[in-house]
């Protein structure tokens, strides 16, 4: 782990004022200081939000004099400037552009073992500047360059390639967050580096068996009262068919106010005057609000699963596979934040991703060497997160409808095949062991 250490202090040093000290007592300590309020910046930012930041604040948290704390920052915009720098200049180097790093496989993981609040901020700022992100550019940069000379896997299209590649990011997050000791952590790290290089290089899943896997286990939902929008029910039973309208429009109506103004605002009764319906109907299908809530995302897994992975359940090619162009992406952006939230042991659509993995294991479908739940968290992340930042680029259904479509076969490869050939392995360097 000791790269990390050395990244760290690189990058901190960086960000350094050019007037300070010489390289001494005085100058360990500054540095120190530094990283101690870009640390503290970054744990504020995560629990109040941006707009709790300021110099002052900080240095009141941080337990640092207010001076001291100017000195480095002037304003609370070089503040969450440095807090943004710090996390890029970890992570934009990676397998489309640092071959001498031996660590570059897992250096997200590493570095969320390090400092888990800035990786997550760093993903949030991902999902907020789609492909424009500073990181997915990078990696295309990177990806071109490998297209060139030839190292790059046929049909893996290099600007949703790069965006598949970026989402390493949150799958790093994902398989440390909740780790609780540092052993468990270490352990995470090793598997995560070691997987990532497998599925770079060679895929996740056997190809060639793929014409004879049988029926694959099946999404079950966590909470029993959540039914389908439109459920078909016989022509004579008029109220039931009703209660199950009213109950469709009042999952849509809360799906519309999330998607402009996120979770907090949602009640039941308001709900209810949006979707013009009475108190006493909304209340006789949700009791209270996390209820709604629940309803809504166990309806948005479902539409997600199927969407994502008729390929794996149904043998539909995955170029074929239906897409969510018709989906709210702001409503998408907010699942995928909450996955955040919730981590690996909560979520059930990584918990869905790793019951399925662990089939796949078992049945002998997995490359070998390749952990079966950091698989499902790093392909769950590729086709949840990756298909959001493409479909997020573009407006109309038509194009969305495109681009998910094109999604799927560069999806399909990095499943498949890897990103990147046979001839470029022998030019870079297998995962450390971490022993």
């Amino acid at each position: 782990m000791s790269a990390i250490a050395d990244s760290s202090d690189t990058a901190i040093r960086s960000q350094a004022n050019e007037k300070s000290p010489p390289e001494n007592g005085w100058s360990a300590k500054s540095i120190k200081t530094k990283e101690k309020l870009l640390r503290t910046a970054t744990r504020i930012m995560v629990e109040k939000g941006i707009e709790s930041v300021s110099v002052a604040a900080v240095a009141r948290s941080a337990g640092v004099s207010r001076p001291g704390a100017y000195y480095h920052f002037k304003t609370r915009a070089e503040l969450v400037q440095a807090v943004n720098n710090s996390a890029n200049r970890l992570l934009v180097k990676t397998v489309a552009g640092a071959k001498e790093d031996e660590h570059l496989y897992s250096r997200a993981a590493e570095l969320a073992v390090e400092n888990q609040d800035l990786v997550f901020l760093r993903v949030n700022r991902m999902l907020e500047d789609g492909p424009a992100d500073v990181i997915i550019r990078s990696r295309q940069r990177g990806i071109e360059r490998l297209k060139r000379e030839g190292h790059l896997q046929a049909n893996f299209d290099v600007h949703i390639g790069a965006v598949i590649l970026s989402t390493s990011i949150m799958a790093a997050y994902i398989a440390i967050k909740d780790a609780k000791s540092l052993k468990l952590r270490q352990a995470r790290v090793k598997a995560f580096g070691e997987t990532n290089y497998k599925i770079l290089f060679f895929g996740a899943l056997k190809e060639e068996l793929y014409p004879k896997w049988p029926p694959l286990p099946t999404y079950k939902p966590n909470i029993n009262h959540v039914k389908q929008f439109h459920t078909s029910v016989p022509t004579s039973d008029l109220r039931r068919a009703k209660s199950l309208e009213t109950k469709g429009l009042l999952m849509k109506t809360t799906m519309k106010l999330i998607s402009e103004v996120g979770e907090d605002a949602v009640s039941v009764s308001e709900v209810a005057r949006r979707a013009g319906i009475t108190r006493a109907g909304a209340y006789y299908h949700f009791k209270k609000k996390d209820e709604l809530l629940d309803a809504v995302n166990e309806h948005l897994d479902k539409e997600l699963l199927f969407t994502l992975d008729r390929s794996f359940a149904q043998r539909e090619a995955f170029e074929e596979a239906s897409d969510l162009s018709s989906a709210n992406v702001s409503l998408l952006k907010l699942r995928l934040q909450k996955m955040l939230r919730s981590g690996a042991n909560q979520d059930p659509l990584i918990i869905y991703y790793k019951k399925l993995f662990k089939w796949h294991h078992r049945h002998g479908h997995l490359e070998n060497g390749i952990d079966p739940d950091i698989a499902a968290i790093i392909c769950a992340s590729a086709s949840l997160t990756g298909l959001y930042l493409i479909i997020s680029e573009v407006g109309t259904l038509e194009e969305r409808a495109r681009l998910a479509k094109k999604f799927r076969k560069t999806y399909r490869t990095f499943v498949f095949n890897g990103a990147f050939n046979s001839e470029s392995k022998s030019d870079w360097p297998t995962p450390p062991s971490h022993d």
